[in-house]
């Protein structure tokens, strides 16, 4: 058996054998960066504290060879130092500018300090396992300056500023607390230096370095360094274990933990209505990996949010100034709390470019051509459908593991190049605008309700009077609706077509509500026309310019919709997919409390990822007992300290002082025009949305496709989460119920039984005494 490799050999994905940090400096030797030269030591090569006869033969060879005008160093590699858990630092024995003939004895001497009090009680304090050690052999360079840098702070997590310190000579006294340090720091967002004016000429290459490091592991990264005859070595990089996002094993994840960020429920909110479970969160991962933007879709204890400080740190290094990216996130994300700004990171544009680029014009490993694309994305859902009937066929693992190797990665990558690539979506934001500029506001949101056509978030509603009135069957239905549901991107939860009762259960709660659906969108669309002609008849000039205007407003709505209707089918057919494999490995649903790659994993014969299943169960058993968490927060987020507090907020959370008491003004975006007066009632889940009576005023963090169903009970709606192009607002608008949107604090202020005045056309919401 081989024990030694030199770095350019192994993997940088393998701290199984060569621990932590062999297999990061494999990694940072690798992505080209100036690794003094070295070899990684397998932790099979150890056995009672040091070296075995073979491995120690192996390395007299390996010595044989070495320069004998260099020293070296020997530095420990455990197989779990340096690593996302606990780092360890200083904890194991280091030896510097050793001789060549001196390697043998130092690799021992290394190996022996795994057993020392001072690993013992650090792995005691830290919960971390510390069996297993393997070692790193180096050329040492003697090093005029050597220090660390903390790419971000680790106690606030913020990302604009680099923070580092040094001292003249090695840096071991450093990392274990022997030497006082120099300071300084780097402005993160845009190269500047403060600090020591004698290694200011060094400053700049490193700051290049530590940013590659930090976009190459996509966190927060603790960098050892050093300067030796004039140039800038890295010696090391590991995660800042104070930063730290998730603990895969058990599935304990908070992003809010892992940086200084704004999270925002606002779009995403609306889409995932429960906590996700673990193999949906890795989808997500893989879905923002892809795109480019790790963590864009971030996650508190299995309820994901909008990573806004990902947002607008990608407008800013695409050249916007934070000025005008801070206005722009009104639109996306509604008014901020006073004094709240979105804190920025440096954005890792390259990575970005190449990510869209990929998606945009390949689709798949074989490019696809402008027909090949558009065919595609007209026949998405039948060629999802095509690939769900093959899975159900396939007899084992191996033909299930081809089949997402030749075919589901293909229709997964090419869809994500469907949906990103959509449709032109910028009349959505500056139609309304234009109008009011010319009619003024009320009038311009008449024309932009009512005119849409039948939208596919619609279709559940409108479609079931078809199948009831017989001019639809059952069967066509389920084809058209069947996968449409409260939770249609959780892959753990059953659609509705799963269903032996579908659609027969929803045909009898309609018929017992006695809505009318298609008279409802009827005279929303005769409102609509009237408006129309008004407008022709005040403007005559205009009448060319608003159908054009109202079509490609239609058109971007339409568009939209089928886009996500197109998108989901990807996730029924993921399902399917797993389905299949939890049944013919015999763990069924437990399939969801995977990862996908360690489900690819299963389906290769490789079970370990099995005995996690217990510890994640219990973690998101927990995740789904907790209520929703605030639809913003800013820096560090506890949900059993905010679930602790007399009367938790709702709208938003921090525990920074912003002095922004809950406000008693209920104002939100307009979302479908209307006034009307009822009293409300607060629903928090899809699963008691049935509550709601006919009348009532309907008051929820969000809403989805699940809800519509009682919409038309529904006198008006008020939901925290939301923008105009909000579900709420959509189909609020094309059915004539006032609606208004993002207020943030409506569930927070109002309790059942209020009576309220609802203005749709100004966003305004009035407590009536």
């Amino acid at each position: 058996m081989r024990y030694i490799y030199s770095f350019k050999e192994i993997s940088g994905d393998d701290p199984a054998r060569f621990g932590g940090k062999g297999a990061s400096l494999a990694r940072l030797t690798e992505m080209g960066l100036p690794v003094p030269e070295g070899y990684a030591i397998d932790a099979a090569a150890f056995e009672n504290g040091g070296l075995k006869k073979s491995a120690e033969r192996e390395l007299e060879e390996l010595i044989s060879g070495l320069s004998p005008k260099h020293t070296y160093a020997v530095r420990s590699s455990a197989l779990s130092e340096d690593g996302e858990n606990a780092s360890f630092a200083g904890a194991y024995e280091t030896m510097t500018d050793v001789k060549r003939e001196d390697i043998i004895s130092a690799a021992n001497k290394v190996a022996m300090s795994a057993d020392s009090i001072r690993v013992k009680r650090y792995a005691e304090s830290s919960g971390a396992d510390n069996s297993g050690i393997g070692a790193v052999i180096q050329r040492f360079v003697k090093p005029q300056f050597a220090g660390v840098v903390f790419t971000a702070d680790p106690i606030s997590g913020s990302s604009g500023v680099m923070t580092g310190n040094y001292v003249r000579g090695e840096g071991e006294a450093l990392v274990s607390g022997e030497k006082n340090a120099e300071e300084f720091s780097f402005n993160a967002m845009k190269y500047a230096y403060s600090g020591s004016g004698e290694f200011e000429k060094y400053a700049k290459r490193l700051y290049k370095y530590c940013s590659q490091i930090r976009n190459e592991y996509g966190r927060p990264m603790d960098i050892e360094w050093a300067v030796s005859d004039g140039k800038v070595y890295i010696l090391q990089a590991r995660p800042i274990t104070s930063l730290k996002r998730i603990d895969r094993d058990s599935f304990t994840v908070n992003g809010s933990l892992a940086g200084k960020y704004l999270l925002s429920k606002t779009n995403v909110g609306e889409i995932f209505m429960r906590p996700v479970s673990p193999m949906t969160y890795s989808v997500l991962e893989i879905i923002c990996e892809a795109m480019g933007m790790p963590c864009f879709i971030d996650n508190v204890c299995g309820q994901p949010y909008a990573n806004l400080s990902v947002i607008c740190s990608l407008m800013v290094a695409m050249g916007a100034s934070e000025k005008t990216v801070f206005g722009k996130i009104k639109d996306i994300a509604g008014e901020l709390p006073q004094g709240v700004q979105v804190p920025m990171f440096p954005f890792d544009i390259k990575n970005f470019k190449r990510r869209m680029r990929k998606l945009f014009f390949s689709g798949s490993k074989n490019k696809m051509s402008r027909r090949e694309k558009k065919e595609f994305s007209e026949n998405m859902g039948d060629i999802a459908d095509g690939l769900i009937s093959e899975i159900r066929q396939l007899p084992d693992n191996r033909s299930l593991y081809d089949f997402w190797v030749t075919k589901g990665m293909g229709f997964m990558s090419s869809s994500l190049g469907t949906i990103i690539r959509g449709v032109n979506i910028f009349p959505l934001f500056g139609t309304k605008k234009k109008l009011s500029d010319i009619c003024g506001e009320e009038l311009a949101n008449e024309l932009c309700s009512g005119g849409a056509g039948v939208l596919d978030s619609m279709k559940p509603l409108l479609l079931l009077e078809d199948v009831i009135n017989g001019s639809l069957s059952k069967e066509e239905y389920i084809k058209l609706c069947g996968h449409r549901s409260v939770n249609e991107m959780e892959l753990s939860a059953p659609y509705p077509y799963e269903s032996p009762d579908f659609p027969d259960n929803l045909i009898e709660e309609h018929r017992k509500s006695g809505a009318n659906i298609h008279r409802m969108r009827e005279e929303q669309e005769s409102r609509f026309n009237g408006s129309v002609k008004r407008f022709k008849e005040l403007y005559p000039r205009k009448a060319k310019w608003l159908d054009r205007t109202l079509h490609s407003f239609k058109e971007a709505n339409r568009g939209r919709e089928e886009v996500r209707s197109k998108g989901v089918k990807l996730f029924c057919m993921m399902r399917e997919f797993l389905l299949r494999a939890g049944e013919l490995n015999s763990i069924g649903d437990d399939i969801f409390l995977l990862y996908f790659s360690e489900a690819m994993g299963l389906l290769n014969g490789d079970k370990s990822a099995l005995e996690n299943i217990p510890k994640r169960r219990v973690s998101y058993e927990k995740y789904l007992s907790y209520p929703p968490f605030p639809n913003l927060i800013y820096g560090r987020f506890d949900p059993d300290k905010w679930l602790s507090e007399d009367s938790p907020r709702h709208d938003f959370y921090s525990e920074e002082d912003f002095e922004c008491p809950v406000s008693a003004d209920i104002k939100g975006f307009p979302g479908a025009a209307g006034t009307v007066t009822g009293r409300v009632r607060v629903i928090f889940t899809a699963d008691r949305a049935e509550e709601l009576r006919e009348g009532e005023i309907l008051v929820a963090p969000a809403t989805n496709i699940g809800w519509t169903v009682v919409f038309p009970r529904a006198a008006a709606i008020i939901t925290d989460i939301g923008a105009p192009l909000s579900h709420a607002a959509i189909v609020a608008r094309e059915f004539g119920i006032p609606a208004v949107v993002g207020c943030g604090n409506a569930t927070t202020v109002l309790k059942t039984g209020d009576m309220v005045t609802v203005d749709g056309a100004r966003g305004v919401v009035r407590v009536e005494k």
